[in-house]
Order: C-alpha cells, then sequence, then structure tokens
C-alpha cells in the first residue's frame, strides 16, 4: 500500500509512522484476500477522520488515542449516506462497517484508546421452525390467559409444561387418555424427586415443576380429558427458603472486568450491572426501563414494577457515563421504533431471562465455579446499606419494599447489628 504525502487527498500523512505501524500490524490479523478491503477501509477512515480537527495535532498526524464512539458512529453515519446516493456499494459498505468494529476492538485490546463499537445488528429473517410449538402448549396458554392468570405465571408454567412435554416424548399425533396422562404425571414426579434426592435439584424447584403439572392437569379436566386433577405429594410440597445472599467485591469487580474482556455488547451490559450493583434493583425492573425513565443530567433513573411500584434513584458518574455511550449506539440494535432503553440482538427489549443469562455467563469463569445472581447483587446492596449505618425506612424506599419487616430481615442477617443489639446500644 503507498501512502501519498498530499494533505488534501483521501489518503493519509506519510510521515505518520506510528499510524503506519499500527495499521501494519492491524492487517497482520487478516488473510491476503481481505487486504484490499482493509485499504479501502483505511483510506476511508482517514479521510473520515480528518473531518474532525481536534483527532490531529499541529504536525498533523492523526492522534487515535482521541478517537472516541461518537466518531465512529459518525463514519458509521457517512457510511449509510454514501450508500443511500449509491456512492457505495452496499458490499463495500458492510465491509467498512466490519472492519471499523474490528478496528475499534483492536485499538481498545491495545489499549489506545477504549471505543466499545458495535456493528448495526441485521434483522435476521425468519426460517421456517424445525420445533414448531405444540397445539397442546398453545390451547394452554389460551387456557391460562382467559382464567387471567399473571404473566410472570404464565410464562413460567408455559417453560415448565414445554419440559415435562419433552420429557414424556409428548407429539401432536398422540392420542392420549386419562391413563396416559397420570401415568405420566407419576413418572414425571418421581424423576423430580430422585433428582432432589440426589441433590441435582432443589425441592422447592421440583415444587414449581409440579405446581405446573397441576395447572396443566386443571386445564386437561376442564377440557373433559381426564377425570381428575393431579395432587402433588406431601412430601414434594416445599417451598424455597428465604435466604440473604451475598457476594463480595473481588467477586463482583472479576466479573465486571470479564464483561469488558468478554462481551460483545459491552456498554449494553456494564450498564445493566453497574444499575442492579448501584441501586438494588430487581430485573424486571431493568426490563421496564424506557427512555423517558433516564434524567443523566441530574444522575437518575426511575425504575417501576408492579411490586415496588414506582422510585427514582441515584447512580453514579460512571454509570451515567457508560449509559450515555450505549444511547449513542442504541440504534444499532433497532429494526423498527422502541422505547425500551434496553434491547436484545432481535430489537425487542430485554428480558429477565436475557439478564440471568448476562450473569451467568460472566460468572462462569470465577474460582470454584462461584455464581452469582441478579438477585445477589440486590441482596448485597441491601445488607451493605444496613451494614453501612443506613437508616432502615430509608433502605426500604430504595430497595422498593413494600412493608418494613422485609427489610428487617437483612438487619437480623447482619452480624454487626446483631452484635450491637446483644451490647445494648442504640440500634435507631
Amino acid at each position: 500500500m503507498e501512502y501519498k504525502v498530499s494533505k488534501h487527498d483521501s489518503s493519509f500523512n506519510a510521515e505518520d509512522q506510528l499510524f503506519r505501524e499500527i495499521i501494519e500490524e492491524f492487517r497482520r490479523n487478516y488473510s491476503s484476500t481481505k487486504q484490499k478491503d482493509i485499504e479501502k477501509f483505511v483510506v476511508f477512515f482517514y479521510k473520515e477522520c480528518q473531518k474532525e480537527h481536534l483527532l490531529f495535532g499541529s504536525n498533523n498526524k492523526i492522534q487515535l488515542n482521541k478517537l472516541k464512539l461518537s466518531h465512529a458512529m459518525k463514519i458509521q453515519k457517512q457510511v449509510d449516506v454514501l450508500k443511500s446516493m449509491n456512492q457505495l456499494e452496499i458490499e463495500e459498505a458492510s465491509s467498512h462497517l466490519y472492519f471499523l468494529d474490528q478496528f475499534c476492538k483492536f485499538l481498545t485490546l491495545k489499549e489506545v484508546t477504549k471505543i466499545y463499537y458495535i456493528i448495526p445488528k441485521k434483522r435476521r429473517i425468519s426460517k421456517k421452525n424445525k420445533n414448531p410449538t405444540l397445539t397442546l402448549i398453545t390451547d394452554f396458554g389460551n387456557f391460562l390467559n382467559l382464567k387471567r392468570y399473571s404473566p410472570a405465571t404464565i410464562r413460567c408454567s408455559l417453560v415448565n409444561i414445554r419440559s415435562f412435554l419433552k420429557f414424556i416424548n409428548y407429539t401432536d399425533e398422540i392420542l392420549p387418555t386419562n391413563e396416559y396422562w397420570f401415568t405420566r404425571f407419576k413418572k414425571y414426579e418421581e424423576h423430580l424427586n430422585k433428582k432432589a434426592l440426589l441433590e441435582n435439584l432443589l425441592f422447592c424447584s421440583a415444587y414449581e415443576y409440579l405446581k405446573a403439572v397441576r395447572l396443566f392437569s386443571k386445564y386437561l379436566y376442564e377440557n373433559k380429558e381426564i377425570k381428575l386433577i393431579y395432587c402433588i405429594p406431601s412430601k414434594m410440597i416445599q417451598s424455597g427458603k428465604r435466604c440473604n445472599e451475598y457476594t463480595n467485591e473481588s467477586d463482583i469487580l472479576l466479573v465486571i472486568k470479564h464483561i469488558f474482556e468478554q462481551s460483545k455488547n459491552v456498554l449494553r451490559d456494564i450498564s445493566i450491572f453497574l444499575i442492579i450493583l448501584e441501586t438494588g434493583c430487581r430485573p424486571i425492573e431493568i426490563v421496564n426501563l424506557k427512555l423517558d425513565d433516564l434524567y443523566l443530567h441530574e444522575k437518575l433513573i426511575v425504575l417501576k414494577s408492579k411490586k415496588s411500584y414506582q422510585r427514582t434513584l441515584v447512580v453514579t458518574d460512571t454509570t451515567c457515563s457508560l449509559i450515555k455511550d450505549f444511547l449513542k449506539i442504541r440504534q444499532n440494535y433497532l429494526f423498527y421504533p422502541n422505547d425500551s432503553l434496553f434491547l436484545n440482538r432481535f430489537g425487542n427489549e430485554i428480558t429477565s431471562s436475557d439478564i440471568s443469562n448476562l450473569f451467568r455467563k460472566y460468572n462462569k469463569p470465577l474460582p470454584q465455579e462461584r455464581k452469582f445472581t441478579p438477585k445477589t447483587l440486590r441482596h448485597t446492596f441491601i445488607t451493605n446499606s444496613l451494614n453501612n449505618g443506613n437508616n432502615m425506612e430509608q433502605v426500604k424506599e430504595i430497595v422498593g419494599h413494600k412493608h418494613l419487616i422485609s427489610t428487617h430481615y437483612y438487619f437480623y442477617r447482619n452480624i454487626n447489628q446483631i452484635k450491637t443489639l446483644f451490647l445494648g446500644k442504640k440500634l435507631f
């Protein structure tokens, strides 16, 4: 590749040795078949950077350490403009955006600058589902909706019944009888009991699966497909014990490190993680966040859920800054108008399951496979707030507890507060 000296054309300064070295190292990461595409991208990239005077010093050499996410988004916008004007072919435009994404990652890895750009998500063309939804599942979902069960109950019940039907190898071709269903209910019950006894499954989790089966049997009963509603054995009725999960600072920092190093959606994932860490909110409140719920100039966000209603909380400068950066690339997740703050790869609002998977993914490399969930961060926030001597009423309002007794639970799990209690000192 030749470097022309003229500063008025599209190529870069021949004396810019540092830039040349970085580009050469970047090029070595790719096969010879991609070198022409890289060269075209580099010339285009440099030409667009020349429009930003702050990126160049007095010696007319590009200062990549001053490159920001906003610059990358301007380059993306220019690619889109040229493509719409037919001055750039679709394939070349896609190539430019691909190498822009790769170059930003390269500069971040080399610690030249920190740019967490993502290439615009491509809308996936739906293919014929190889595993179509069973008619029975669809009918069961309609039954739950007609009975006006809560969305959470419907969602969990459908997931659990899919597991049950998969376990018994049910298909739409089967014509089940009353005896068929109760034989399968019993077989599934024994399977869950065995897993619980082997400690491969909590008894309270087995109970949740069987509650879905009971609800499913109610649907079958009302459709006159069975004669009796399934009854859960008393030995399997075990509710989950209330717990105060806690994680330490070193594990939290390790997960943050993994997000920055491994995530393909760094700004989205770290923003979600830090909001939960700093507010102790529930995942559903992250799901419910809309663009209008942000007041970043005041460092405020509005959290809403049916369980906690609405509250306005403060977040740190760091979290505000990361959310602002995420908003710059949020358009790259969109396929159609959507006012949800955080979106998944399909352009829909992120779900509670997506958030749980996020935590699970970046917890995997922790020592001894220790894992914590969004709930753990919430519990840690409450415990630390009480440890730091905050008023219990204030903590209750911040975390959205309806009753003070819920916050009280964490007080009595706090060893420092228990010591204070036994020493007879003033508690509040």
